[in-house]
């Protein structure tokens, strides 16, 4: 059976990227949640995928050109989280995509703080922020993600020279149209855009993880 991870907590029913969203993935049933971490001007790993807070929270303002302490509250009144406490929520998996260049230096300090590594998978589309963590922490799970226009560019060679101990991002899209050449990496999914799990039973096998936006 994959594991289960709800896109930004169960962002179908929850305001993205929230404590209320990342509860309500885990009370729904689900192994984790996947989330967008990225430094605030002071260097705390905060969770937002917009560089811009305007969407998703009170007020607007660039987050890397703001302190932790001067961020407006999410529309749903709850602060910006930070990473460290999401890392308490008692989730057998979470996805960090790191977002905003550099990202990667900061949100490793707080998985290893929390001493959560062994809990946490980090993800980019910036595959050199994904390499610079991975050489500095070989013991951190790390996986690339790409679009469907990029994924849809792969070849089996190109597959082939990725090194074997990352997981592979792909959107379900990209995968159901060609899933001869995603099969031998099955074991090494993590598959996302799809509203449900049920989207994910036309391939013709299992990958490892799924991330939904909701059940």
């Amino acid at each position: 059976m994959p594991l289960i991870l709800g896109h930004r907590g169960l962002s179908s029913q929850h305001l993205e990227n929230s404590l209320e969203a990342f509860r309500a993935a885990l009370a729904a049933g689900l192994d984790g949640f996947e989330l967008d971490a990225q430094p605030t001007r002071d260097g705390v790993s905060m969770v937002l995928h917009d560089d811009d807070l305007a969407r998703t929270a009170e007020g607007p303002g660039l987050l890397r050109q703001m302190k932790s302490s001067e961020l407006p509250k999410l529309k749903n009144g709850e602060p910006v989280p930070r990473l460290s406490d999401v890392l308490d929520l008692p989730a057998k998996l979470i996805n960090v995509e790191l977002k905003g260049e550099p990202g990667w230096q900061q949100a490793l300090a707080t998985v290893e703080a929390a001493e959560a590594l062994d809990r946490v998978l980090f993800s980019s589309f910036e595959h050199s922020e994904v390499l610079q963590l991975w050489a500095a922490c070989h013991e951190a799970r790390c996986g690339f993600l790409w679009n469907s226009e990029e994924a849809a560019d792969l070849g089996p060679e190109e597959l082939a020279d990725l090194p074997p101990e990352l997981m592979l991002h792909p959107p379900l899209d990209a995968v159901l149209a060609r899933p001869e050449i995603w099969r031998p990496y099955a074991s090494r999914l993590a598959l996302w855009g799809m509203k449900t799990p049920a989207e994910a039973k036309a391939l013709p096998f299992e990958a490892a993880i799924l991330i939904v936006d909701g059940l």
